[in-house]
């Protein structure tokens, strides 16, 4: 699996949230697995979220499509969200 971690900076988070719900299908047609948000906790204008993808390849080609840039206008974005891909090397004992 791939994961993508998005730093994202909304001034209103409810609407960002509707915006992010509402793109629910264009992530599943991409391939994603699922998604956890965390909002920071020293900075509640600032969420982080953790998607999971089956490949790579979808996972950028999601973030660099038209439907991606319309989705991020939707949810009251000033700025696009920064995006770092991850590949897991490792599960680390507790």
């Amino acid at each position: 699996m791939v994961y993508a971690l998005v730093n994202i900076k909304t001034g209103d988070f409810e609407k960002w949230k509707a915006g992010f719900e509402a793109a629910a299908s264009l992530r599943q047609s991409y391939g994603s697995k699922g998604v956890r948000a965390f909002r920071n906790a020293d900075k509640p204008d600032e969420i982080l979220v953790l998607g999971e993808y089956e490949s790579m390849e979808e996972a950028r080609q999601m973030f660099a499509s038209q439907e991606f840039r319309e989705a991020v206008k939707n949810a009251g974005l000033s700025s696009p969200p920064t995006v770092t891909f991850l590949d897991q090397v490792s599960q680390l004992p507790n």
